[in-house]
This record gives structure tokens, C-alpha cells and sequence, in this order.
């Protein structure tokens, strides 16, 4: 059996034994999943992504404590509260600060007050089909919205932390979290991803990449890179296009949790 055929194979099975409702139960996404309005999920998630770097068990502790403030609707919660000041004080996790959340919580606003949804506001004015293109433009955007007075000398303080939260793909970035939270909302609903957006396509999705998965991809002899940066992302992607073309990062769950488990590649790579 050739080398293509049997990772083909790979891919699938662990795509059908991971994307269950225990492997769910084990990732973060298990709190978006606890909400049944899209417009709450979509929001959920996006707060949820951006905080997932750490362990698992921390990203949910933290995540929790994000969103119990917000309610039953985080979406109708941000999107018509006059303030939403000091919600998250004393909040920490690893590089962000409560502060960080609460300027998040108001570019969200700002974006669902004047387009609706997340979704609406990320493809507006889009001129391209390019996923990098698509990425800044939405990152420039989402971070130039205005802040209220007491916010606006606060964001410049924390500016390095509120880029490492919403990275840029122009800066090189390979924007892992920004991308598994597009991972969530654009591909088709199946246990684990939620099929909440219509307007991007999965076809256009590019790999959530972190230092975790870069280590698999070096043992699929895919990259010898030993930064995760946004043109690994994209030639990691590429790859994937051989195993579905229309939707690439359906196997990103997959390949996380078979690193995770110690399944060791290398030997296929090998064929």
C-alpha cells in the first residue's frame, strides 16, 4: 500500500473514532456546545478559541470564568449591555489579564451592534477568496473599533497581549487560534465543528497550527520548520488537499487528538 493511500486511510478512521461525543467532553469546545442559539455558540466560541493555548483542563477553567458573567446568551448579554465594566476582574490567564477580556467583550460589541454577527462583520468588504487576505483584513478591522474612554490608554498598554490573542497572518503569524475558531463556526456541523457560517467556505480554511502539531507534521515529513508560522500553516494545508479538497481541516481534530494519544507517525512517513 502506498504511502498516500494509507495515510488517506489513517486520516479517515481517526476522523470517525475522534469526532465523538467523549472526545468532545475533553475539549474546550464542549462549553461552546452548551448553548443552542448559533448566535450564542458563534460568540462562545470565538472568546473560547482565542484563550485556547495552555492545557486543556486551564483554557476550560478559564474559559468557564469568562463566560458565567455573560449568562444564559452570551450574544443578547454583550450586544445590548450599557457597560461591561470590571466583569472580569482579577481574571488571569497565563499572558491575559481581565482587561484584555473586557476590551474583547466591547470590539464584540461593536462588531454585533453594527453588522449583526461575527460572521457579517468578517466578510464585510472582502475583495478576495484568500484565507490570509480574508484573516487581516477581519484582524484590522475587529481591533480598530473604537473602545469606551477608561479602555482606550488600557489597549494601548496591553497591545502586545491583545496581538497575541488576535493575531495577524500578514505579521507571519500562523494564527492558531483565530483558525480554530473559523475551524468551529465554517465546517459542516458533525458532533464536534458547529456549521454555524454560510459565507465562508471549508475549502478555504487553513490549519489551526501550534508547536503541538508542528511535532506531527515533522513526523509526516511535511515541513522541517521548526516555527509555527502562517506559510507552514498553508503548505500544511496544501497537504490536506490531497485527502479532501473541499474540506482540508476536517482531519485537524483528528491529527491533534492522534498526537496526543502517542500514535507515532514516523513509520508510515517512512513508506
Amino acid at each position: 500500500m502506498g504511502r498516500t493511500q494509507h495515510l488517506s486511510q489513517l486520516f479517515e478512521k481517526a476522523y470517525q473514532d475522534f469526532h465523538s461525543r467523549p472526545h468532545r467532553d475533553l475539549d474546550p469546545i464542549k462549553l461552546v456546545h452548551q448553548y443552542t442559539e448559533p448566535r450564542d455558540q458563534e460568540v462562545a466560541a470565538f472568546l473560547t478559541a482565542l484563550l485556547a493555548y495552555g492545557t486543556v483542563a486551564t483554557i476550560v477553567s478559564s474559559v468557564e470564568k469568562v463566560l458565567v458573567p455573560l449568562g444564559k446568551s452570551p450574544h443578547d448579554y454583550i450586544k445590548t449591555a450599557g457597560n461591561l465594566n470590571s466583569l472580569w476582574k482579577g481574571f488571569t490567564h497565563r499572558f491575559t489579564r481581565g482587561e484584555d477580556i473586557e476590551i474583547l467583550a466591547y470590539w464584540i460589541q461593536a462588531a454585533l451592534r453594527s453588522h449583526g454577527s461575527l460572521e457579517a462583520f468578517f466578510v464585510h468588504e472582502s475583495k478576495s477568496d484568500s484565507m490570509k487576505d480574508l484573516l487581516s483584513s477581519f484582524v484590522q478591522r475587529f481591533t480598530d473599533q473604537d473602545l469606551p474612554g477608561h479602555l482606550r490608554k488600557v489597549a494601548i498598554q496591553r497591545k502586545r497581549n491583545l496581538k497575541y490573542l488576535i493575531s495577524d497572518p500578514n505579521r507571519g503569524s500562523a494564527c492558531k487560534r483565530l483558525n480554530l475558531f473559523l475551524r468551529w463556526v465554517v465546517r459542516p456541523q458533525d458532533g464536534i465543528d458547529l456549521g454555524l457560517w454560510k459565507k465562508v467556505s471549508p475549502a478555504q480554511l487553513i490549519l489551526p497550527l501550534d508547536t503541538h502539531l508542528l511535532k506531527t507534521l515533522h513526523q509526516l515529513k511535511w515541513t522541517r520548520s521548526h516555527q509555527a508560522s502562517w506559510k507552514v500553516a498553508e503548505l500544511a494545508t496544501q497537504k490536506l488537499k490531497h485527502y479532501d479538497a473541499a474540506d482540508p481541516i476536517r482531519f485537524d481534530f483528528a491529527l491533534c487528538h492522534l498526537s496526543m494519544s502517542g500514535y507515532n507517525l514516523k513509520s508510515i512517513a517512512q513508506d
